[in-house]
């Protein structure tokens, strides 16, 4: 080295490394962010490309009011196709397919079209035509039911005023009078009108006015002519299925079925369907109703047109006896003058008359032979129509005030065999009388047999003490058993009719004089025996049919001269039997033969005792 120099410093070269190396690192460096930044840079307009897509700007802003409360961990689109979710199930009452907003919405939209179409239909037919269901007749049901009114008030002579000339002449006001009494004196004390129904029978307008009475519903029949005057007043049971409308108007005897709907359960599509569905269901229902009531009105419009056709023939044969009544006073008149004449004339003049009273006898037969057959026709289709009424609607039970009790057991004394009612002198209780014990939980059996049979020994003013007459071991008589006996009541008279034969003590022998025995025990209970069964007949008490003697020979009419008389009167004696069991049948009059008349008494035991009546 030369001398003076200093040798080369290490230092500076390991510092130019050193630059030259950060150099290319800061170059590397800078190329490599570049790169980063320009991948940053597309990222961010790509996020920003499908945020437009998303949201605008300003939705941006406004995010947290659109969508609203954010769930959970979800985003806020999450949020949002959760409450789409929800809505559409609210609808649809179904949980939504894992499909896009859009097929949801066009799902609904699909749905919903169709619904307001099932809507959008026509009413059935059937709600036609129950809307066009014609209104009652108001003015005749006033009418009617002002008539009643006059009736109970006693204005008789003005109820007659709007009666036609024929119901003027038959039913005048005395003779109304004496009607309503008779129909007041076997139901009982007239309490409200219950309801009224108006009908059409041919060309006459019908009121039914239904009345309460003390002893049961009656209707008031009222036959109305064209010109609005009364052609027909008649008192008729009233039916059962009527009074029950009367009763429970709500109620009705077909059940809709209606499936209970919850909204929030099934949706609002599903729940207009059902909603549909049950108003069709009710439609349908109501058409069957109004369908059973044409057919019921049908069928007593046929009843009807057989009765009115019955009551004509009735009609016109009064007035063919009243023609027979007048012939009769002009044949008396006729005589009358023949008596003044000659003889010569008198025969010359009644052999006239015998021609033309033969020719007219003639022409008579013709006429009633044709009459009867018509008479025949009639009474056939009436008993057909009768017939087929009772398979339809079954006839009212006759004997229901049979079984209602008089009293009940107050007080029991077992050892002495004494049983007190609280019944007295005030309920028209006296000693002597009889009654049947029924247990007081079971309805009084149809043979009338009770448990025990009592009579009355000591009466107070609102009780009375009875000994006991027979009993059973294995039912004892207990507090507040129901007594009773068909002959007693304490605020009526009962009217019975007593025919046929009857074996009083059971030896087998008829008792010749057992009804005239019947009829003592009757009239002295409180009761009223009549000969023949009629509309104020309460009950009949039927024996075996009478024997009818054999027609007696020449020798027998020898021997005993009375023969054909007794054979004549036996004949009439069945007759009578025959003619009341038939009457009773014909008015629905209870029918007891002797042992279920002495239960219902409770007077069986006693029955068969010497001195018993």
């Amino acid at each position: 080295m030369a001398a003076g120099k200093r040798p080369p410093s290490n230092a500076m070269l390991y510092t130019l490394i050193t630059f030259v190396g950060l150099f290319i690192l800061a170059t590397v460096l800078a190329v490599i962010y570049y790169l980063k930044a320009e991948e940053y840079r597309n990222q961010a307009a790509t996020l920003q490309s499908q945020r437009d897509e998303l949201a605008s700007t300003a939705e941006l802003r406004k995010i947290g009011s659109i969508v609203g409360a954010k769930q959970g961990r979800k985003s806020r689109l999450g949020s949002m196709v959760d409450y789409l979710d929800e809505i559409v199930s609210i609808i649809l009452g179904t949980l939504p397919e894992d499909t896009s907003a859009e097929v949801k919405v066009d799902t609904v939209k699909r749905i919903t079209k169709d619904t307001s179409q099932l809507l959008a239909q026509q009413p059935p037919e059937q709600l036609e035509q129950l809307e066009q269901t014609e209104p009652e007749n108001i003015g005749l049901k006033n009418a009617a039911e002002a008539f009643v009114d006059l009736l109970v008030n006693g204005q008789f002579s003005t109820a007659t005023e709007n009666f036609d000339e024929t119901m003027s002449t038959a039913l005048p006001a005395d003779k109304l009078e004496e009607i309503w009494n008779a129909t007041t004196e076997q139901t009982g004390p007239f309490k409200l009108q219950i309801g009224t129904r108006t009908d059409k029978e041919l060309e006459y307008d019908v009121a039914l006015v239904t009345c309460e009475f003390e002893q049961g519903p009656i209707d008031v029949k009222l036959v109305y002519s064209s010109e609005g005057k009364i052609s027909g007043l008649f008192f008729i049971p009233t039916p059962p299925d009527v009074l029950e409308k009367y009763t429970r108007p709500s109620e009705t005897k077909t059940e809709t079925k209606t499936e209970s709907i919850d909204p929030a359960a099934v949706g609002l599509i599903r729940t207009i369907e059902k909603l549909k569905a049950n108003l069709d269901n009710t439609t349908t229902a109501a058409f069957s109703l109004q369908q059973q009531l044409t057919d019921l009105r049908n069928r007593f419009d046929d009843s009807i047109a057989a009765s009115l056709e019955k009551e004509k023939i009735l009609l016109d044969e009064k007035e063919k006896f009243q023609q027979q009544v007048n012939d009769i006073k002009q044949d008396y008149a006729e005589l009358e003058a023949l008596m003044k004449q000659t003889t010569d004339e008198q025969v010359q003049t009644l052999m006239s008359q015998l021609e033309e009273e033969r020719a007219n006898s003639k022409s008579l037969n013709q006429q009633l032979l044709k009459t009867q057959a018509e008479a025949k026709r009639a009474e056939s289709r009436m008993k057909r129509a009768q017939e087929k009424l009772q398979t339809l609607v079954p006839p009212p039970d006759s004997e229901v005030a049979a079984y209602k009790p008089d009293g009940k057991v107050i007080l029991i004394d077992n050892r002495a065999k004494i049983v007190h009612l609280n019944i007295g002198t005030d309920d028209r209780v006296y000693r002597g009388l009889t009654f049947s014990v029924y247990d007081k939980n079971m309805p009084i059996p149809k043979d009338g047999k009770g448990k025990a049979e009592i009579e009355v020994f000591n009466v107070g003013k609102t009780f009375s003490a009875a000994r006991v007459i027979r009993s059973e071991i294995k039912s004892p008589i207990i507090l507040d058993d129901i007594v009773a006996n068909l002959i007693w009541e304490s605020d009526k008279t009962n009217v019975f009719v007593v025919a046929g034969e009857f074996d009083l003590d059971s030896d087998g022998d008829i008792d010749y004089d057992a009804v005239d025995k019947i009829k003592a025990l009757i009239e002295k209970w409180g009761g009223r025996a009549d000969d023949n069964v009629s509309i104020d007949t309460d009950f009949l008490v039927l024996g075996s049919p009478p024997r009818v003697l054999e027609r007696p020979t020449r020798e027998q009419m020898e021997i005993d001269p009375m023969a054909v008389e007794k054979h004549e009167a036996s004949l009439q004696k069945l007759t009578a039997y025959k003619d009341a069991q038939n009457q009773a049948q014909a008015l629905f009059v209870p029918v007891f033969n002797a042992e279920r008349f002495f239960y219902f008494i409770g007077y069986k035991e006693q029955s068969t005792r010497a001195g018993a009546f």
